[in-house]
């Protein structure tokens, strides 16, 4: 039987091993199902997506194999891919994920986007400060387009500083972008001079709907990343009342928001004040994605 087992693993080649994990992954509907066995399969193989059918006739040795089937239980228990080969793209870029940060997310680019566009013009040397920054990606984004900015991030959890810090050694921006550890605007109050910009993509999620989201969320990513209070605004108002005061006269503050958070947030703004030229940016599915603020214009 043992030899048995052998020759039939011996039989495994490339592309026998992603149709085989494609229709077992859409058995147990896991998402993105041929994705997955492309993405999991090049980890262990240390190859390129593109190369799997390159070389598609390339058998798998014994320990490859057994490598690969632990990725593929792992992912039908439900761990994200991304937490599993422990990298996601993002902006072309890659970045190390660990569970001690939210994945990145594809509308989260909406956010870089709207902050590049009015970073476009404006003289050098100017603070952008990224709130919460996790895995970095949004504040190192900005910084490999815009190196003639000065950077800075803070986040509550110092482990999620030291992925967004390995991730900046990564991309070699570690001297681009300075890190601080703490809630939202307080580790740099009184350390740094004002901000030209303020970016944030903190929790908005209703806490009574985390338990609706989808296991790979609810189960793997970290909860503070998430829970945006009862009412999914508790992070969202207070970044808007505190931020206002550490803009410059005309600054700009972005926030990544809920596809159905525009009302409460228009009333939020108004209650608190200090802000003009409000805009609510889409994503490319069509909904309100990104909240742009602009400080009003008085005393630097």
């Amino acid at each position: 039987m043992q030899n048995q087992a052998a020759a039939e693993d011996n039989d495994w080649n490339i592309l026998k091993l992603l149709q085989w994990t494609t229709t077992y992954f859409t058995s147990r509907s896991v998402e993105n199902p041929r994705a997955a066995a492309e993405i999991l399969l090049a980890s262990v193989l240390q190859l390129e997506r593109v190369d799997l059918y390159v070389r598609h006739d390339l058998p798998l040795s014994a320990d490859e194999l057994g490598r690969f089937k632990e990725l593929i239980r792992r992912r039908v228990a439900g761990e994200p891919v991304a937490y599993i080969v422990g990298k996601r793209e993002f902006w072309s870029m890659d970045f190390t994920v660990t569970p001690a940060v939210l994945i990145p997310r594809p509308e989260t680019e909406c956010l870089v986007e709207a902050a590049l566009r009015h970073l476009e013009d404006l003289p050098e040397g100017q603070n952008v400060l990224e709130l919460g920054t996790g895995c970095g990606a949004v504040i190192l984004a900005l910084a490999a387009r815009k190196p003639q900015h000065c950077f800075y991030a803070s986040d509550l959890s110092g482990e999620a500083l030291g992925v967004a810090y390995q991730n900046a050694c990564r991309h070699a921006l570690e001297k681009n972008v300075r890190f601080f550890c703490g809630s939202w605007l307080d580790p740099v109050q009184n350390r740094c001079a004002r901000f030209e910009m303020i970016v944030s993509n903190p929790p908005y999620i209703r806490r009574s709907s985390i338990d609706n989201l989808q296991v790979e969320i609810r189960r793997f990513e970290p909860l503070m990343a998430l829970d945006g209070g009862e009412d999914g605004l508790r992070s969202l108002e207070e970044i808007i009342g505190s931020a206002a005061g550490s803009l410059k006269a005309g600054g700009r503050l972005l926030l990544e928001i809920g596809h159905d958070q525009k009302q409460a947030l228009e009333a939020i703004i108004n209650r608190i004040g200090g802000y003009e030229d409000v805009n609510f940016i889409k994503d490319y599915s069509g909904h309100d994605r990104v909240v742009a603020l602009r400080n009003k214009i008085g005393p630097a």
